[in-house]
């Protein structure tokens, strides 16, 4: 029985594509410690005595200490990086740019959600994101309560743009869950460049709903709204959690068009697309006129994320796939 170290990363999204990843080496009978990043210890590590070590991103070479021990004693185990976020940005190294660099050095086995990405890392692979629908599993639908729905960091001109042309189109009816303090960033950046007039920006405000602290919680909203929104944020060719997590909660989903989603999903009718500002307006309108459509499409995607997209096939994929 192989025995898997999920190192926890302090990202929040991080943690749950970890735990899934956990979740799926358990499938995958092996044995497996969680232990956060900050709590990680060298001793740790010779106490559990690891084949594998697994985590987020660059994960254990945010402590130095740690990472130090590891690359020390790396013939002892096989470490496994799975990146979410662009190898080269900062939203995987934090403010530790020379953690790309160094990471060639390592020799570790890396996979990459977007195919993009695998020419930046020597000899990664390409494996896309996954979910664990269970943790998404929800009581017996009892009614929406919203009707448009964006989760996530509402940062960026592209994300601004979009959420700003559905303010215009459709005010009230647009609800914004984020951590507080990206969604007051974005209303100083939004009233800066001019992208809404006072009275939107007002409504703009209003359409903050608070904080998602976990699966529960995100579950209840995505299956709650009528249609859900879906802004990439990174990459160019594949998808990010957003997309996977809403359809195990049997919610509906419009999401930018990207050139794996239909090598995943069968669009229009497990999901939905849009290739800009316009078309997913011109969406929005439409499905919201018509449920019953967005009714058979939930149940399709629910269906595809169980059958095709478990960690329990994307962990047996890296088990089959590191090196010996």
């Amino acid at each position: 029985m192989k025995k898997v170290l999920s190192v926890l990363p302090v990202s929040i999204a991080g943690t749950l594509i970890v735990k899934g990843f956990s979740a799926g080496f358990k499938s995958n009978s092996c044995f497996v410690l969680e232990k956060d990043v900050r709590d990680l210890s060298p001793e740790d590590l010779e106490h559990f005595k690891p084949d594998i070590i697994f985590c987020y991103d660059y994960g254990y070479m945010h402590n130095s200490t740690l990472c130090d021990y590891i690359l020390a004693n790396k013939d002892k185990y096989q470490l496994v990086h799975y990146f979410a976020d662009e190898p080269d940005g900062r939203y995987a190294y934090t403010d530790y740019p020379e953690m790309y660099k160094n990471f060639k050095k390592i020799g570790a086995n890396s996979f990459v959600w977007d195919r993009e990405y695998c020419s930046e890392l020597p000899d990664s692979l390409y494996l896309p994101l996954a979910v664990n629908y269970k943790a998404y599993k929800i009581a017996d639908f009892d009614g929406y309560e919203y009707d448009i729905s964006f989760v996530g960091r509402p940062l960026t001109d592209k994300r601004q743009r979009v959420l700003c042309r559905l303010i215009k189109e459709f005010g009230t009816k647009l609800n914004i869950f984020s951590y507080e303090p990206h969604f007051l960033r974005s209303v100083e950046e939004i009233k800066n460049s001019g992208l809404l007039n006072e009275e939107e920006l007002e409504l703009y405000k209003n359409s903050f709903k608070g904080y998602l602290n976990n699966e529960k919680e995100l579950a209840r909203v995505y299956n709650r709204s009528r249609i859900n929104i879906n802004i990439t944020l990174q990459g160019t060719t594949s998808l990010n959690y957003r997309v996977f997590e809403v359809l195990a909660s049997k919610g509906f989903l419009i999401t930018d068009d990207v050139s794996d989603l239909s090598k995943n999903f069968a669009v229009g009718k497990e999901l939905e697309s849009y290739k800009d500002e316009e078309d997913l307006a011109d969406k929005i309108r439409f499905y919201l006129k018509y449920p019953e459509i967005t009714e058979k499409i939930v149940y399709n995607g629910f269906d595809c994320v169980v059958k095709k997209h478990s960690y329990t096939a994307r962990a047996k994929t890296i088990l089959q796939s590191i090196k010996k």
